[in-house]
């Protein structure tokens, strides 16, 4: 399925904190919404990986790789957001040339999901398909 998102609304909002749980999720908190992620993932800054979901599972410097992620991702702004529909991947474009890959491998689980504090949601469905929900008018604050 050819699916065309419009993510525009998460550009310029910064990341406010991260947290890791074992061995998920990853939860990245927007100033406004956020992303939880609960399969592969891997950061990467000026074209080399600096961290991935891996380096949790089969490391013993757990403290340590918390650490570098949380430093990594933290007052970070997002500049753009790509679902690349043909490998199911979510790509997040960061300041200081970060990107944060997501990519789903499982048919049972859901992924991800992003959200919006204005009632936007989309879901990593099991299978990797994208499910996306709009509630207008929700209780989100107007500036």
């Amino acid at each position: 399925m050819a699916c065309n998102l419009n993510l525009n609304f998460f550009e310029g909002l910064d990341i406010v904190n991260v947290s890791k749980k074992k061995p998920h999720p990853l939860v990245l908190e927007f100033c406004s919404g956020g992303l939880s992620i609960e399969c592969p993932w891997r950061l990467i800054e000026s074209g080399n990986i600096v961290i991935g979901q891996t380096d949790f599972l089969a490391s013993s410097k757990k403290e340590y790789f918390n650490s570098l992620l949380v430093d990594s991702l933290r007052k970070r702004t997002v500049k753009r957001i790509d679902w690349l529909d043909d490998c199911y991947m979510l790509r997040l474009y960061l300041t200081d040339n970060g990107i944060l890959d997501i990519f789903h491998d499982s048919t049972e689980q859901e992924g991800w999901e992003l959200y919006h504090n204005d009632g936007f949601s989309l879901i990593s469905l099991p299978g990797g398909e994208p499910e996306l929900s709009e509630k207008k008018g929700s209780t989100s604050d107007e500036a």
